[in-house]
């Protein structure tokens, strides 16, 4: 490795796969300085990203600091151009609502930057963490992001610490990960409510409109099924129709904010959110139990 003679660069390397929480734990025991920066290894972190990142510490109350993560490989498919769109909602209106209240629920893991104060208090906790008597082995993000939060620190997102991440450029690749993050999503669902005392009411608000509205859209679409054998077809055209209109709503604020044509592919999102996520959803959370990765 071409760090292997830099004094400032330590390589840990462990016999076995100890997974990401653990290898996680060596480097933070490891660590002497005041902030710990995590990174995925297919991230790219461009110059300056770290120094911005960095500037959000300057509040003591700042414990933890997400960048904004874009997709290296947009250009290679139609999927990965939607997943970008779908990063730059995620980032730029989701997480940055949750942000402006200082309640942001997921430090994303290709740029995240933590105190070390807090890391040394919580990492044997975060190593530790079981549900339904099964050791964790995946959502690790959410679940360090939960932990500062429970100590009652503040997480924020800033927009100007760009960072690229690849991204799954293939359907079935894509679903898996999906699975992944609802599973994550359910069971750290009741990691956040334990600290929403500490923090600004918002945080509840988001968690119950993050859980409900998918299955309110689930019963939707039911009634609209319900509705069409009883009323005839053009009920299906008027739900298409409403889909298509908030899809344009959402993109046209992207294209608004960005003024990047593109963001029109943004409408097709919408149907793969109906037809593909939702289904993955309730899958994911009917097999809760499962704890394997789903990649290997």
């Amino acid at each position: 490795s071409k760090f292997d003679d830099d004094p400032r660069v330590h390589i840990i390397y462990t016999p076995i796969n100890v997974g990401k929480r653990h290898a996680q734990k060596f480097g933070f025991n490891r660590s002497t300085g005041k902030i710990i920066v995590t990174v995925d290894s297919d991230t790219i972190v461009p110059n300056g990203a770290l120094r911005q990142l960095m500037q959000r510490f300057k509040d003591p109350e700042v414990g933890a600091v997400t960048g904004d993560v874009q997709v290296e490989n947009k250009d290679y498919n139609i999927l990965t151009k939607l997943i970008g769109y779908r990063y730059w909602s995620a980032f730029h209106q989701e997480r940055a609502a949750q942000s402006y209240f200082f309640v942001l629920m997921c430090c994303s893991g290709p740029f995240s930057a933590y105190r070390k104060e807090v890391i040394d208090h919580v990492k044997d906790r975060y190593t530790s963490q079981r549900f339904l008597g099964k050791r964790c082995t995946f959502g690790d993000d959410r679940h360090l992001t939960n932990l500062i939060l429970e100590e009652g620190y503040k997480v924020v997102f800033d927009n100007k610490a760009i960072s690229y991440t690849h991204v799954p450029q293939n359907i079935r690749t894509y679903l898996k990960q999906q699975v992944r993050w609802n599973k994550s999503f359910y069971r750290e669902m009741l990691w956040t409510v334990r600290s929403y005392k500490r923090h600004h009411t918002y945080m509840i608000y988001d968690l119950v409109m993050q859980l409900v509205l998918p299955f309110l859209l689930v019963i939707a679409l039911m009634g609209m099924v319900w509705q069409a054998f009883t009323y005839g077809p053009h009920v299906i055209v008027h739900y298409i129709l409403t889909l298509v209109l908030i899809a344009v709503l959402r993109a046209g604020y992207g294209l608004y904010r960005t003024r990047d044509m593109g963001f029109m592919l943004f409408i097709l999102y919408g149907f793969i959110h109906l037809f593909l996520l939702m289904p993955t959803r309730l899958y994911a959370l009917c097999t809760m139990r499962e704890t394997g990765w789903g990649t290997r």
